[in-house]
């Protein structure tokens, strides 16, 4: 049946997909619904004038005060010379926006001028040099949670911006603190950072530093890590002594993110890898290498039933998995903190935060050389007056495994079940799960998503 609505929609949507690509002056030139009563048929007609093919031109600066030219050219990443792309336009203002040297960024296309050389206007608005941040919160891994956090976006002289964070909850008090330098031409940027830490986890107590210096790029998918690290533990596990060791790595870190939303995917997959090289310090100087992979993948199923032009889906499977790596000989003397525990909110639910690790003679628990882990995850939407709510239920099947040899790996299992609601700030976790090695049932909460 026509529609004067439906005939209004179809048109809009005509030149919306006119205009986001290469054609932004695109315009409706003539439209004609001619009713026949007698017949009660409509006959439809409708002309879209293109206008010319526009390209990206040069980025027109209007704002700054405090940053030079150069440096937010090389956040915005604009394709100068590419096709004129909406979604595109909005990539570069998210990543100007995302870089924390603005408070609001808004771009636009000039279409006055040349068409295959069109300035994009960006009108911004440069945020504080410095930034203060107190932080308080909770969660089931950690507990209560207080932090302090202090940004500097352009140290004197250097030029550099400085990230400094301290951090308390329960068992894990952490200060730190981060230099990045400008990226360059190819988006890679100098990155160095210290970091003291107290962790006391499954009477294991650990007291680390760590010194790190490298390169880091960072794209709209990709994101590659070359650096060179220190690691020095101190770690105490019950009745036994103190263990002292140090290293020092050469690391590559490689993760590639293709979710449909970054914030509350649906669909995709991530994919992280990371390689590194190292030599234990002391009196004993033993060679070791350590890798890490993880990948998480959202599978969706079959369509459930349509509602307001869309699709909802019977839900999605949420698939995890991790497998990790520490080879030296048996007797090198390698930092716990280059090893590997698991366990927790969002690895194996059923068990404590890093509570799955190498069980020693005092029922302490301690980092081990290999790990695996994996997830599956049932998520479907609830379903209100046809249409998919905010809310999804979830059941699963967590397990994973620390030890200090390949054949020594034993999975320990948690199942369960909970509910997700997409909030504006991302998913808010809640869930109950069964320890099957524990037999306790435990309960997670976490929000937000990353990878």
């Amino acid at each position: 049946p026509f529609t004067q609505d439906a005939w209004d929609d179809a048109k809009t949507q005509a030149l919306r997909n006119l205009t986001v690509q290469r054609f932004p002056t695109g315009e409706i030139s003539n439209s004609l619904a001619d009713i026949d009563p007698d017949t009660q048929t409509a006959q439809l007609n409708v002309t879209l004038a293109s206008g010319p093919a526009y390209r990206f031109g040069p980025l027109d600066l209007r704002g700054l005060q405090r940053y030079n030219a150069e440096l937010v050219s090389r956040l915005a990443q604009l394709p100068t010379g590419a096709d004129y792309s909406q979604a595109q336009l909005l990539q570069t203002q998210q990543r100007l926006a995302d870089s924390g040297y603005f408070d609001s960024v808004f771009l636009t296309l000039d279409t006055s001028g040349d068409p295959q050389a069109a300035p994009v206007v960006a009108q911004l608005r440069e945020a504080k040099l410095q930034k203060l941040v107190l932080g308080v919160g909770f969660s089931t891994d950690s507990g209560p949670r207080l932090s302090v956090e202090h940004t500097h976006h352009q140290l004197p002289w250097l030029q550099w911006r400085a990230i400094s964070k301290l951090s308390l909850d329960k068992d894990t008090q952490t200060l730190g603190t981060e230099l990045t330098g400008p990226p360059d031409a190819s988006n890679w940027r100098w990155v160095t950072s210290a970091q003291v830490q107290h962790q006391d986890l499954s009477a294991t107590i650990t007291n680390s530093q760590r010194l790190r210096a490298g390169r880091t790029q960072g794209n709209d998918h990709i994101d590659r890590n070359v650096y060179l690290q220190y690691d020095h533990a101190l770690t105490t596990s019950g009745t036994d002594p103190t263990i002292a060791s140090s290293a020092i790595s050469a690391n590559y870190a490689w993760t590639r993110r293709d979710f449909d939303d970054i914030r509350t995917p649906t669909q995709g997959y991530g994919v992280a890898v990371e390689l590194g090289g190292g030599l234990t310090l002391g009196a004993d100087r033993q060679p070791y290498t350590r890798t890490l992979t993880r990948w998480l993948g959202y599978v969706p199923l079959g369509k459930l039933l349509p509602g307001d032009g869309l699709f909802m889906r019977a839900g999605r499977l949420a698939l995890r998995a991790e497998a990790a790596a520490v080879v030296a000989k048996a007797d090198a003397n390698v930092p716990s903190t280059q090893e590997f525990l698991t366990g927790g909110d969002t690895t194996v639910r059923g068990y404590g935060y890093q509570e799955i690790g190498v069980v020693g003679s005092s029922g302490s628990v301690t980092a081990g050389r290999y790990m695996a882990s994996g997830s599956f995850e049932w998520q479907r939407p609830i379903i209100v007056n046809g249409k998919p709510s905010a809310w999804e239920t979830a059941l699963f099947v967590d397990a994973g495994a620390v030890a200090n040899t390949v054949k020594a790996l034993e999975a320990k299992v948690g199942v369960g079940g909970g509910v997700r609601w997409r909030s504006p700030v991302g998913p808010v976790q809640i869930d109950l799960a069964y320890g099957v090695a524990t037999r306790k049932v435990r309960l997670h909460m976490s929000v937000g998503f990353s990878f």
